[in-house]
């Protein structure tokens, strides 16, 4: 019980750090639309019911930017939690930055709602205060991967390009390899360092190994200008996915040319989901162009998709008690437009599936799995 709770406040404060300027300001101001756009909705209603407080209390964001710095991240979640005493925490954009901010959760005990970072250090490391409402990196291949072998069954061999010192790009690198071996293909490993520019000498040998698949896994700026160097040197695969291929800015950066180029996302509007809680996931994307006058990315729908998640916490614990939230988030099964939302015992999202997309015709679409496929796989490209 909140003692009181109710005489001390008027409003449910959430903190946010987040990336406003600096590498990671595209991907972090679209996740800050998105959360607007959900506490914009929710006090159009007058916010949300606490159930043991017995009134409904409209939202205060209080947010700083982290300049996409670890250090200024680390600093604002600290005083989002000790000067502002928010009661709930959300996590910023970013894998290091996400991976920053649960640490300095841990150690006051408070529980951040991570849906921006999906580095698999996180769960590696034993934090106890993280709810974690998105899809692993180590898996972010799988499925172009299993499309891959999908429509060929006799492809064989995958180059890979990872960003040797970003734990998010390791990270997805080393799943793919590991998922892509079990299914006997053969890998060709090229690291670099994420802020390369000329990408020469690894392009003359990925020219020789003439690989069925390349998988571009760095940093967004990583991949586009690796898939500017593939594309100005004409070397040729029957199919190429870059991380960066899920937003339009890929398709702002190349038009047609994007066109046969894959990508993982962790939500598209063409998701034919019935929620549990929350708009469909074309009623989203018609309030974010209604707002934004823009298509949301999936960066988008996660900030918005983890304020329903917190929402729907909220009205099953009818509390507002840190402790009591996690342990709800915890045990939780239900979902919203962007998929299930569902964590282990240690708040690790084991619901949640990704989609495989490809541009065509000057358009993205879902191509797998068949399931919630649009329409079929363009291979070759």
């Amino acid at each position: 019980m909140l003692i009181g709770f109710q005489q001390s406040m008027n409003k449910i404060k959430i903190g946010l750090s987040i990336s406003l300027t600096g590498n990671y300001s595209i991907q972090g101001v679209e996740s800050f639309e998105g959360i607007k756009l959900w506490l914009q909705e929710t006090n159009s209603r007058g916010g949300i019911f606490v159930r043991e407080l017995g009134a409904t209390f409209p939202i205060e964001l209080i947010y700083y930017d982290d300049e996409s710095s670890v250090e200024k991240c680390s600093s604002n979640v600290e005083k989002l939690i000790k000067e502002d005493n928010v009661y709930i925490l959300l996590g910023p954009y970013s894998s290091s930055l996400a991976l920053a901010a649960c640490e300095v959760a841990e150690q006051y005990n408070k529980t951040l709602w991570n849906h921006g970072g999906s580095t698999d250090e996180i769960l590696e490391r034993p934090f106890t205060c993280v709810i974690n409402a998105i899809t692993p990196a180590s898996n972010y291949s799988c499925g172009i991967i299993d499309a891959i072998k999908n429509a060929d069954p006799d492809a064989m061999k995958i180059a890979t390009f990872s960003a040797q010192n970003s734990g998010f790009s390791t990270r997805v690198a080393n799943g793919a390899k590991f998922y892509a071996q079990s299914l006997g293909f053969d890998i060709r490993e090229y690291k670099f360092i994420s802020g390369t520019k000329d990408f020469s000498a690894h392009l003359e040998d990925l020219a020789s190994y003439e690989p069925d698949l390349i998988l571009g896994m760095g940093r967004a700026e990583d991949d586009l200008a690796l898939a500017k160097q593939i594309v100005k040197q004409g070397v040729y695969s029957k199919a190429a996915g870059f991380i960066v291929a899920s937003i339009k800015l890929f398709k702002d950066k190349f038009g047609r040319k994007a066109d046969g180029i894959l990508s993982a996302s962790q939500w598209e509007r063409g998701l034919q989901i019935v929620p549990d809680i929350g708009p469909s996931s074309e009623g989203f994307f018609s309030k974010f162009m209604s707002v934004y006058g823009k298509e949301p990315d999936y960066v988008a729908a996660q900030g918005y998709n983890i304020g329903i998640i917190i929402e729907k916490c909220i009205q099953e614990a009818g509390t507002l008690d840190d402790l009591t939230l996690r342990r709800v988030a915890k045990s939780a099964d239900f979902k919203t437009f962007y998929g299930t939302f569902k964590t282990d015992t240690n708040g690790n999202q084991t619901g949640h599936e990704m989609v495989v997309v490809q541009w065509q015709e000057g358009g993205k679409v879902i191509v797998y799995p068949k399931s919630v496929a649009q329409t079929k796989i363009l291979y070759p490209r």
